[in-house]
């Protein structure tokens, strides 16, 4: 009984881990993907801005 015990606290440990690793990735990927998507929309609006105004 104390393996099967044993084995899930782990299985679970291992889990809740390697959630939080990736958690983390992701939320520092997702912030530098979404800062050069506002930079890249803001160089556009700037050229379109420029092209109205020839």
């Amino acid at each position: 009984m104390n393996f099967w015990m044993g084995l899930w606290k782990w299985l679970m440990i291992l889990s809740v881990g390697s959630f939080s690793i990736m958690a983390v990735w992701v939320t520092i990927q997702g912030a530098r993907d979404i800062k050069s998507l506002l930079r890249t929309l803001r160089e556009g609006h700037e050229t379109s801005e420029e092209n109205v105004e020839e």
